[in-house]
């Protein structure tokens, strides 16, 4: 029984055996359907009936069949065997900051595929409003692609320094992408914001809508968790999804506004709200730039850093204690008195009789 954050795991049962390790015939099965599928998608397209209400299924199902035949590929390679006893699973399930780090890697690849993928739809639509869109999504990826630069440097003894830099420099990406929004706008502006859908437009603008809000409540749920967690490349993280949905939110108005026919509206509507949205991810770039620079700043300057505890022992005890009359050191013990002084005996008296006799002896030997 493995364990996963609150999701245990029995590696005995047949059916993670199963998963694991799917049966060749079934993995051939899907590969041969998942290619019949793509076949039948691009027939559609050039066939004109992309937009039949019907063609959303075949859309679906090749979807589904596609990402089976991914997994299938990494199952022959034996890649979730050895992933289910990775330590990086578990921290996938139990930590956050990882799993959302996770979560950015994939949007970083969506955002590439979705590049090239719009290149080559705008090419043959000849549509500049799709193109402006490549370039938005160009802009999106780098942001987050900006994380992956300093992630391999989060564990070292310096890594909140690197987080640090993280989070600057997709503030300064962010008031880039801001820039970077304003083509849209002027498109939407001139009303050439369109192209032809692969669905009818009731079902696209349908899909579209239901994709935004979900994404829009998750990124603001998202938002104001990370802004509780002091990691600040988590925050740049979360900042970015944030972004990203608000222009999600226009490209939806711009087009609902424009499929409903009522350009009276969308005249006013999408220039303030596309202008807010662009002042809105500029102001919160710029703010992570200013931000992200003072921090660094004071964290250079030891602000954040703990002081090594050997170095500051030692220092105290080479320091000279400071001239501090209320110190709470004892007093210098006070000088002894000196020893009084014994005065010398009075010198003896002198007989002068005594002297003169022995004088006159003396006198008498000679």
């Amino acid at each position: 029984m493995v364990e996963y954050g609150v999701v245990k795991i029995n590696k005995d049962s047949k059916l993670y055996k199963f998963i694991i390790r799917p049966p060749l015939w079934l993995l051939i099965t899907i590969w041969v359907l998942a290619l019949f599928a793509v076949a039948a998608c691009i027939t559609l397209y050039f066939l004109r009936l992309g937009t039949e209400p019907w063609a959303l299924i075949v859309y679906a199902v090749a979807l589904a069949l596609f990402i089976l035949s991914v997994y299938g590929v990494l199952a022959v390679v034996g890649v979730p065997e050895r992933a289910s006893g990775s330590i990086k699973i578990r921290k996938f399930f139990t930590d956050y900051g990882f799993r959302a780090t996770v979560y950015a890697a994939g949007s970083v690849i969506f955002n590439t595929l979705y590049v090239a993928f719009g290149v080559l739809i705008a090419v043959l639509e000849h549509s500049p409003w799709l193109g402006a869109l490549v370039g938005y999504h160009v802009f999106l990826a780098g942001a987050r692609a900006v994380i992956f630069i300093f992630v391999k440097n989060y564990g070292k003894e310096d890594g909140e320094l690197y987080r640090l830099r993280a989070y600057t420099y997709c503030g300064v990406a962010l008031a880039m992408l801001a820039l970077a929004f304003l083509p849209v706008i002027r498109l939407v502006i001139d009303d050439r914001n369109s192209y032809r859908y692969f669905v009818s437009t009731v079902t696209y603008v349908s899909a579209i809508a239901l994709y935004t809000f979900i994404k829009l409540g998750v990124s603001v749920h998202n938002f104001r968790k990370a802004h509780k967690t002091d990691d600040m490349s988590l925050i740049a993280i979360k900042n970015i999804s944030l972004a990203d949905a608000l222009i999600t939110l226009f490209a939806l108005q711009a087009t609902m506004l424009k499929e409903l026919g009522n350009t009276v509206l969308g005249f006013t509507l999408n220039p303030s709200t596309g202008g807010l949205i662009a002042l809105v991810i500029f102001g919160l770039g710029m703010y992570m730039f200013v931000m992200g620079m003072r921090r660094i700043r004071k964290f250079k300057i030891g602000y954040y850093a703990e002081p090594d505890s050997g170095v500051a022992d030692a220092s105290a005890q080479n320091a000279a204690p400071p001239p501090d009359d209320c110190s709470d050191a004892p007093p210098p013990a006070a000088d002894k008195p000196a020893p009084t002084p014994v005065p010398a005996p009075p010198p003896a008296a002198v007989d002068l009789d005594a002297d003169c006799e022995n004088s006159s002896e003396l006198s008498d030997v000679k």
